[in-house]
């Protein structure tokens, strides 16, 4: 298998967080997000890695490298122009290696179990397997309409929540997919391309097989603000499973190695602090509190991502 992370948008939903680093690059715990993917195409036996880089490309290769540092190979398809999901993966192409592709949109945290999604493309035989989820409110949703063996039906726009009742359909796209390399074939080059709006639906209408692999895993778009700081939460709360570098001193209460917390300084569950903060007597941290590195607090702290360097003396 080899594995394509889609990681050049230039995640205008994010500003102003996005306006001197990529979105990919955002950490996640003092971690940048794009190494949460990488590691999970290790841990699912994938070591051949392409990542599709275009706003702020620098940042993203100097920090992986050749991938050697991760356990992994990772090489660059570099986009002059924004060419779309789809236009994105084919720009790819010289650097595919014929086995199967993992596609992964960079903004997208979920705990999807990789090794079954891919055993299950297997088995069916498809062409192309794309992950779902259900949601609760369809109607911010392109929903995908599947048959009784989990075949891809049809792909429908936004519904209203009258037509979402109507239809019955609850599951969209979760933004992770296997592929056979041969289907960007005709996709022309240096072309802005569409996953869901022009490649899927033209191997539906060509009557290849397409797969939904519908998970109960965890599932979130993390790009905007009030999304990223939910990622934070649901990790804090054990809703996402995540390794965190710190030791968890209280239940709830995680706190770096190197930081130093004043025994008379109140931290409420669920916080994190952060490698190399100082907390002072009068601080007090508020529940959903995620202290970034190298802060110093003496003085009430109301729940929040705080980025590193905070001072609030």
């Amino acid at each position: 298998m080899q594995a394509v992370i889609v990681a050049g948008g230039k995640g205008t939903r994010l500003r102003p967080l996005t306006y001197q680093m990529p979105k990919p690059m955002l950490p996640l715990f003092e971690r940048p997000f794009l190494v949460f993917l990488v590691e999970r195409c290790r841990e699912a036996g994938i070591t051949d890695i392409v990542i599709n880089v275009h706003y702020q490309a620098h940042q993203i290769q100097q920090y992986f490298g050749d991938g050697s540092r991760f356990g992994v190979r990772i090489r660059y398809s570099i986009e002059e122009s924004a060419l779309d999901t789809a236009g994105a993966v084919k720009l790819a192409e010289p650097l595919f290696s014929g086995a199967p592709l993992v596609v992964f949109n960079a903004d997208i945290l979920t705990d999807l179990d990789l090794k079954a999604l891919i055993a299950a493309h297997r088995s069916a035989g498809a062409v192309a397997t794309i992950a779902l989820t259900r949601v609760e409110d369809p109607t911010a949703f392109g929903l995908v309409e599947l048959d009784s063996d989990d075949r891809v039906l049809a792909f429908r726009e936004k519904p209203t929540a009258e037509e979402a009742a109507r239809l019955g359909i609850d599951t969209v796209n979760a933004g992770t997919y296997v592929l056979e390399p041969h289907i960007f074939a005709p996709v022309p080059a240096a072309t802005p391309w569409s996953f869901e709006r022009q490649l899927f639906p033209g191997l539906l209408a060509a009557a290849q097989p397409v797969l939904g692999f519908v998970s109960s895993a965890y599932w979130l778009d993390i790009g905007n603000p009030a999304k990223y700081w939910q990622a934070h939460s649901d990790i804090l709360t054990g809703h996402m499973p995540y390794s965190l570098a710190a030791r968890e001193h209280r239940p709830g209460i995680w706190i770096a190695p190197n930081a130093e917390v004043d025994p008379q300084a109140q931290l409420e569950a669920p916080c994190y602090i952060g490698e190399y903060c100082r907390l002072g007597p009068q601080a007090t941290i508020a529940a959903g509190t995620i202290l970034g590195s190298a802060s110093l607090v003496n003085r009430p702290l109301s729940a929040g991502l705080y980025p590193p360097g905070t001072m609030v003396p």
